[in-house]
């Protein structure tokens, strides 16, 4: 009976093989009903595989040896495993099914992961600026003006402007001369009051390196939350409140949508310092929308009290700055740059040395950028150059795709490495080594993988899961350090000489004037190229 009984069993499992084989792929449909059964109605020795190529199957699960293979030992935020669609054949660039002790390149979704511990235009309606108009007539019109009940403020900053805090309000002024300009354009897109850019210069005096107790970032002065609301991208690649022109705008559209719940500038800017729900809970508290009523009562902050005192006051000595002692004042340039479109993942420092600009400048003309690289999770980033090096980027962009597109390996740690080892094999410094696996020691004797950038590796190198032999590597530092040898060339700006090109780039003039033919030392001229050898 018990041999009948296991023929019987054996048969009925043969037919139904044969029937699903015969109806084809499981259906996406089908494969959701799975999904929706019951917990206790599934087979628990199998996994449902969904979005599956035609051809996947349902998957007995994998021990752990298998599972630890999908994930990224080592690397927080990958302790769970969501499976993918699994083909029947093994995909190109894919690990062995061995445990390998080679290091292995990263997607960018590995990479999210490994970190994530650590139309036309329309015609715009132009608001009413008359509030910011002559405020010096104003001020002096007293009661009878516009500032009326906010004179005696206004009064005491610009008094401690004009002494206890001089120093620091000239270095305002002469950086408004950097960025005014900029801003004001973007708040005409967005028919404001060009005068709203000394908002930016109370919150944090022009500096998009600013921040804050309540971890305020930027010119504009930002938090996360209200940043996300009006698309700035905040994470551990970039924070875009510090980018003077996203955060204008983003800026922008926030004191747009506070002027349209207050229709008054006071009650707007003293929204954009205490939130919009403070204001109309005051305003509905006391029956009353004038700010100068308002401030007479308890429930708002002294800072928002003041907030628009001290706007109209440094408004007041930024329009007419000799009269309050300040025409001596020397005001930086406007900003002018060029842009490029790079990669994602585009090593800073490398990108310095193609183009040929001073080290660290890139940080400082896109003050957004957190880490070493340009975000590796987008296909391509948009930087800002120096004036005139848009063309030298565009002439050497193939360059760049090569020798500083960072590639992302995951690498098994050894016995007796350490971060110094590791930055003299793989070429990057020990900083980012740091900084990339959010390691505050230099030990290594718990870490069982770390996350290593490295540049020179060649596209086909690059496929996420593709392992990478000690070979490859010394390739990839030979066309790195080809490129290194063969120098660099800097556009020639107005002003320049060969005597002072050649002490920015740390050469002789006389293998300046040798790289590139020059017979005198006064023969260039602005906007050629100058080639910059590398010295032994």
């Amino acid at each position: 009976m018990g041999e009948r009984r296991r023929f019987s069993r054996t048969a009925g499992l043969t037919i139904l093989v044969g029937l699903l084989a015969l109806s084809g792929p499981v259906s996406a449909a089908e494969t959701v009903r799975f999904s929706m059964l019951p917990t206790f109605l599934k087979t628990p020795d199998a996994v449902s595989v969904t979005g599956a190529d035609p051809g996947s199957v349902l998957l007995p699960r994998q021990n752990d040896e298998a599972l630890d293979r999908h994930r990224s030992p080592g690397i927080p935020g990958t302790d769970t495993m969501a499976l993918a669609a699994v083909p029947a054949p093994a995909p190109a660039g894919s690990r062995p099914a061995e445990r390998s002790r080679l290091d292995f390149v990263l997607s960018p979704g590995d990479l999210d992961g490994a970190i994530a511990g650590n139309e036309e235009t329309e015609a715009v309606e132009e608001l009413d600026g008359r509030f910011f108009t002559n405020p010096l007539e104003e001020i002096e019109k007293g009661e009878e003006g516009n500032y009326a009940g906010l004179t005696a403020r206004i009064g005491k900053f610009t008094h401690y402007f004009q002494n206890r805090g001089r120093e620091r309000f000239e270095i305002w002024l002469a950086r408004s001369g950097k960025y005014s300009e900029m801003m004001r354009r973007i708040l005409a897109q967005y028919g404001l009051p060009g005068d709203l850019v000394y908002l930016a210069l109370i919150e944090s005096g022009f500096s998009p390196k600013a921040y804050s107790v309540a971890r305020a970032a930027g010119p504009w002065q930002f938090i996360a939350g209200t940043a996300r609301r009006y698309k700035l991208r905040v994470d551990w690649w970039v924070d875009e409140r510090r980018d003077y022109e996203k955060a204008t705008h983003a800026a922008a559209s926030y004191l747009r949508d506070l002027y349209g719940m207050f229709d008054s500038w006071p009650l707007a800017a003293a929204a954009y310092n205490a939130g919009e729900m403070r204001i109309k809970k005051a305003v509905a508290r006391y029956k009353t929308d004038d700010y100068a009523q308002l401030i007479r009562h308890r429930y708002l902050s002294r800072e928002t009290k003041d907030y628009v005192p001290k706007m109209l006051a440094a408004l007041s000595i930024a329009k007419e700055p000799e009269q309050y002692g300040f025409g001596d004042v020397q005001y930086e340039d406007p900003l002018e740059f060029d842009r490029a479109t790079v990669p994602g993942g585009t090593d800073l420092a490398a990108l310095d040395r193609i183009l040929g600009v001073e080290a660290g400048s890139l940080r400082e003309w896109n003050p957004e950028l957190r880490r070493f690289c340009t975000p590796p999770n987008r296909e391509e980033y948009e930087i800002r150059l120096p004036k005139g090096f848009g063309p030298v980027a565009a002439e050497r962009m193939e360059e760049i795709r090569s020798a500083a597109k960072v590639t992302f390996l995951s690498h098994p740690v050894r016995r007796g490495e350490t971060l110094a080892s590791l930055s003299g094999k793989y070429g990057t410094p020990v900083s980012v080594l740091h900084e990339i696996n959010g390691l505050r020691g230099d030990s290594l004797s718990r870490v069982p993988r770390v996350i290593v950038p490295v540049t020179g590796l060649s596209e086909e190198d690059s496929v996420p899961g593709k392992e990478i032999s000690p070979d490859q590597l010394r390739l990839a530092h030979m066309r790195v350090d080809e490129g290194y040898r063969k120098g660099r060339t800097v556009r020639v700006r107005k002003g320049d000489t060969l005597s002072k090109i050649a002490r920015q780039a740390g050469v002789s003039v006389r293998s300046l004037m040798r790289a590139n033919g020059i017979q005198e030392a006064g023969m260039i001229r602005a906007g050629s190229l100058i080639r910059i050898p590398r010295e032994s």
